[in-house]
């Protein structure tokens, strides 16, 4: 059953905004930069991931500074190819697998995708802030992206009503992503979530 069909029988009245975050947080990644199935330039790799858990790449642990409140960034450098990520809490874990491509190299695995950060010239201090129990700098996420973001050019291209609009984070990563728009998945996917 889709998301918009079950919403239409929910019987509580709660909005749609609560069913789409409560499917979310049952799933919550520990790793959130990058995604699963990413192809990345070769170098550096930045990666984001939730405090409390152990992050390894290829069996090996990378250590993390401290960032945001529940947060934890990390900076490694990787050879072409493909590799895994691990991040492992509370016998939790999550596997991510990554490619490194160079100009005339490996070919990337069929179907993955060039993953491009969010923001991309920004540190995490640009969004978050340590002091807030949130981590964020502003109140809201929206107000938060919205420090950036112009929200009338940003508003001309969304179809939605200000409820809807004011969750970025329902259908867009605010670290990045290997889809346009830096969706958490396709497009044709995000909008069946609601839309059926």
């Amino acid at each position: 059953m889709s998301l918009h069909s079950f919403a239409k029988r929910w019987p509580l009245g709660l909005p749609l905004t609560f069913l789409v975050v409560t499917a979310q947080e049952a799933e919550k990644p520990g790793i959130l930069r990058p995604t699963d199935q990413s192809v990345l330039a070769t170098g550096s790799v930045q990666v984001i991931a939730r405090a409390g858990g152990e992050v390894s790449l290829d069996g090996k642990l990378i250590r993390a500074q401290q960032p945001a409140a529940g947060r934890q960034a990390l900076s490694v450098q990787v050879l072409p190819g493909r590799h895994e990520l691990i991040w492992k809490n509370a016998g939790t874990q999550q596997k991510i697998q990554l490619f490194v491509s160079t100009p005339g190299g490996l070919a990337a695995p069929a179907g993955w995708k060039v993953y491009t950060p969010h923001p991309p010239q920004a540190e995490c201090q640009t969004c978050h802030a340590e002091e807030k129990q949130e981590g964020f700098k502003m109140s809201t996420v929206a107000e938060t992206c919205f420090t950036c973001h112009q929200q009338k050019t940003f508003a001309a291209g969304h179809a939605h009503n200000d409820e809807v609009f004011a969750e970025c984070v329902l259908c867009h990563n605010p670290h990045g992503s290997a889809e346009k728009f830096h969706l958490k998945m396709s497009r044709e996917t995000a909008c069946k979530q609601c839309h059926g």
